[in-house]
């Protein structure tokens, strides 16, 4: 099964995140808007760390995993709206996270360090606190990527909504319909 570690975030977060949309979908050239997924409201999270493929064995020794991990109280808030990567090649449209995010940093260095010591294999990715808004599709060009890299400089910032983040959620996702879907599988304060 397919499994991440996250934060859930606010309903004032979604909020914010579904105006952002809705912002850049004004934004973008109409023929645009068939090539933009976004990120469904219900769905946001921001992910702590992803962990793929695992087993149905896999589960308790990463719950266990998760209960280990030392309790934290981190403030975090919305920030401005970004990409990756360079403009002709980006794909991802995300809304930046601010606050404490150095200490959100150790918390995804703790669960690093508890996913190792159960042999799951390390992530040597730099952690990167966003909230994704959207994905274009892979057929996109170059011309359409760039366009949207534009399109999201020139979004308003949206409000902070600052909230104290304390607990993680081991999700499993589902990709076998049009869009995923999440279950909930446990939470870990």
């Amino acid at each position: 099964m397919r499994l991440f570690i996250a934060i859930e975030v606010t309903e004032a977060w979604r909020t914010a995140a579904a105006a952002q949309q809705r912002a850049l979908f004004d934004a973008l050239p109409i023929e645009m808007h068939r090539s933009l997924r976004p990120v469904r409201e219900e769905l946001m999270h921001l992910t702590m760390r992803f962990l793929g493929e695992v087993g149905e064995g896999g589960i308790n020794p990463l719950q266990a995993a998760l209960d280990g991990v030392p309790p934290f109280a981190v403030r975090l808030a919305l920030e401005r709206a970004g990409t990756f990567g360079s403009a002709p090649k980006t794909g991802v449209v995300w809304l930046g996270v601010g606050g404490e995010v150095r200490a959100l940093r150790g918390v995804a260095g703790d669960i690093e360090r508890a996913m190792r010591l159960i042999g799951v294999k390390g992530d040597d990715r730099p952690f990167a606190a966003h909230l994704t808004l959207a994905r274009l599709s892979r057929n996109a060009t170059p011309e359409e990527r760039s366009t949207l890299a534009a399109a999201v400089q020139h979004l308003d910032p949206p409000p902070q909504e600052p909230f104290f983040a304390s607990e993680l959620t081991l999700i499993r996702s589902y990709l076998d319909g049009p869009s995923p879907r999440y279950e909930v599988l446990s939470h870990h304060p």
